[in-house]
């Protein structure tokens, strides 16, 4: 590889730590100003804003894995600013806010895949999982298009809240062996229930459900033959985002 594609393969791989680190740097804790500044009005902006990242980074690529394919890596979602009534966020002095995640996913017969995926950050402690099918056989010919269809599940807890949500994506790639494209359209079902209020007692116990639509587009680049990293344009509820990831795919 000559120096120009690895400076490049460099300030690419910076970029996915960057857009990871990101949401730490805007806030120490997006999610704890729950307690404190959560009310009626609030409570469904916040869990639209939670559903979107919940359903975020969960696919690069419209390829089945294959049976016995195997994708391990790290991912992220953000959201530049909080919802225009997520004044939970808003009061908290959050600006732009995400989650990093760990992915690992596994090829299965009949073009299904499976993958795990979960995180304990900023309070949040979430665990998820989901299926995909590939509408077409997998095929590494390039510029071959690509088509699949996925759903994750998530379980969310926080000490002030509980969540729990459900995604459906269908999602398409093409590209070669060096690079590619991807886009994706999706729905959000989120259901959250408060668990504290400090600002508002009368809403413990309270549950709230919100379903929204997220679209998703970017670019997939492999430095090396089993290694990509990937930047993508986020769209959640009309929200402005980004997604990155950065793992290994055989």
């Amino acid at each position: 590889m000559d120096e120009p594609m690895k400076l490049l393969w460099a300030v690419l791989a910076a970029a996915v730590l960057a857009a990871a680190a990101a949401p730490a740097r805007a806030s120490s804790d997006a999610f704890g100003g729950f307690a404190n500044y959560a009310d009626a009005g609030s409570l469904k902006p916040f869990t639209r804003d939670l559903g979107g990242l919940l359903g975020a980074a969960t696919f690069h690529n419209g390829r089945a894995l294959g049976f016995s394919g195997f994708d391990v890596g790290a991912r992220a979602g953000a959201q530049f600013y909080p919802s225009k009534g997520d004044q939970i966020m808003r009061r908290n002095g959050v600006r732009g806010f995400g989650l990093p995640w760990v992915q690992a996913e596994i090829g299965l017969p009949f073009k299904i895949d499976g993958f795990i995926r979960g995180i304990s950050y900023q309070g949040l402690t979430v665990a998820g999982g989901g299926l995909r099918y590939g509408l077409y056989s997998p095929s590494d010919k390039p510029w071959t298009p690509q088509v699949l269809v996925s759903a994750v599940g998530h379980s969310v807890v926080h000490q002030d809240f509980s969540a729990s949500h459900f995604g459906a994506d269908l999602v398409g790639s093409i590209g070669s062996s060096a690079f590619g494209f991807f886009a994706g359209a999706g729905v959000d079902r989120t259901r959250l229930v408060v668990r504290v209020d400090a600002l508002d007692p009368s809403l413990v116990g309270r549950s709230v459900q919100t379903t929204e639509s997220r679209f998703t587009a970017g670019v997939r680049l492999k430095p090396y033959h089993f290694t990509y990293v990937t930047l993508a344009y986020l769209l959640a509820h009309g929200q402005s985002g980004a997604e990155a990831a950065l793992g290994v795919r055989f």
